[in-house]
């Protein structure tokens, strides 16, 4: 790219995801706000933190819900977890089992739907997808 100028320009980092990044390698492309680079981290780790909410928390709206603020935090924290060798799978369950921890389950769903939450929302808005599409059983 150039500017009018003339000088070239940089284009904006991690607009493409290369093949078979590193967790690393991603995380370091959301530090810099790269989504497709977030959108390949979620898909990557999401069925493992999916499975470890599911096992601490009944009803799949609070799953639901917990994974959306758990990804959020990712989104908005990577930048502090930029190290080579981090595991970004025990990265995104910690954060999780502390979300599920500073919950109180009050009484099971009663059958009626509730209205996805702000965190499911952003979420959703940012994957580019349905809410319902967020937790993959």
């Amino acid at each position: 790219m150039r500017t009018s100028a003339g000088d070239a320009v940089e284009p904006p980092p991690f607009t493409r995801v290369p093949d078979n990044p590193s967790d690393a390698v991603l995380i370091d492309a959301v530090s810099h706000g790269s989504v497709p680079a977030f959108v390949a981290l979620f898909d990557r780790t999401s069925p493992a933190v999916s499975a470890e909410v599911a096992g601490l928390l009944p009803g799949t709206g609070q799953r639901c819900e917990v994974l959306a603020a758990s990804y959020l935090e990712v989104w908005w924290l990577a930048g502090c977890h930029t190290e080579p060798g981090i595991d970004v799978v025990e990265w995104v369950k910690a954060i999780a089992r502390r979300r599920i921890a500073d919950i109180h389950i009050s009484a099971e769903w009663d059958g009626v739907r509730p209205r996805p939450s702000y965190a499911q929302l952003e979420l959703a808005g940012l994957l580019r997808r349905p809410v319902d599409d967020l937790l993959r059983s």
